[in-house]
């Protein structure tokens, strides 16, 4: 694996952004080999008032085809699974025709799916993360930003003078809310593409793009010989070049989201100069 960031510290843990909802995805994947959940179910299964909530499924959201967009900031109306503040979310969720089938990256496929996962599992999105990658896999340096000042500080993570609001980021609970160092964020995608959190059939579902024009799902874009993610919010960005394997990499993470694009196509470049396109 090929790492870099901008303090020179690979322990250093970052704001990963949308990277997360990669590992979202994976928990998804992990209810539905569980039996508590199925990539047909439709959203007014949870969420009877989302608007064409009867035809939008499971698979639509991690696709990102679900037709839906929030009307304006999401704050922390799904945060604890509160059916009061779910309803003023949803209350405030378009759906454009147009769009269903289609791909428009919304964060708020990605929220709803951690909210589904407490529903169909009982546990809150926060256990069902640790359960699964932060315990058997041992990571030191990942925690959400809204864990303990101390706790964070101990896992080194960059604050980056950045007045991060608490109630936005729980807002985003699976879609850009979890610290991350290089290391951590490299043990989660490997184990996710090598078959040790996944089988092989639930992988090749998760990352299999259809007819997908963006070639998106489950939070990476299908590429011919790896996968890619990219996130960007509250002055980090971070990308993330894999094999479909796992087993070669690129990650770059940085505290100048101003310099997003260059470091995207530098991220690109290093990965092709290293294994090719």
């Amino acid at each position: 694996m090929w790492q870099y960031t901008t303090v020179g510290n690979a322990n250093s843990a970052y704001l990963i952004n949308s990277v997360q909802k990669e590992l979202t995805a994976g928990m998804i994947m992990r209810a539905v080999s569980e039996n508590k959940l199925s990539l047909d179910d439709k959203v007014n299964k949870f969420y009877p008032n989302v608007p064409n909530g009867q035809n939008i499924s499971v698979l639509n959201l991690l696709e990102m085809t679900s037709g839906l967009d929030p009307a304006g900031p999401m704050g922390d109306a799904l945060y604890n699974n509160d059916d009061a503040n779910a309803q003023k979310m949803i209350q405030g969720t378009h759906y454009n025709e147009q769009n269903f089938g289609k791909w428009n990256y919304q964060d708020l496929d990605y929220i709803l799916l951690s909210h589904i996962l407490e529903k169909v599992s009982g546990q809150s999105y926060e256990t069902l993360f640790n359960d699964m990658y932060v315990y058997p896999l041992k990571l030191k340096h990942t925690d959400f930003v809204w864990a303990d000042q101390q706790k964070l500080k101990e896992i080194d993570f960059l604050f980056n003078g950045q007045n991060i609001d608490l109630n936005a980021m729980h807002g985003l609970l699976g879609a850009g809310s979890v610290a991350m160092s290089n290391d951590d964020l490299y043990k989660v995608s490997l184990d996710l593409l090598n078959g040790k959190l996944l089988s092989s059939q639930n992988k090749d579902i998760i990352y299999a793009p259809e007819n997908n024009t963006s070639h998106y799902r489950g939070g990476l874009y299908t590429k011919n010989n790896h996968y890619e993610s990219n996130g960007n919010g509250y002055g980090y960005c971070n990308f993330l070049r894999i094999s479909k394997d796992g087993q070669n990499a690129v990650i770059l993470q940085s505290t100048d989201s101003s310099r997003y694009g260059d470091l995207s196509n530098s991220a690109d470049k290093i990965y092709a100069a290293l294994f090719g396109k």
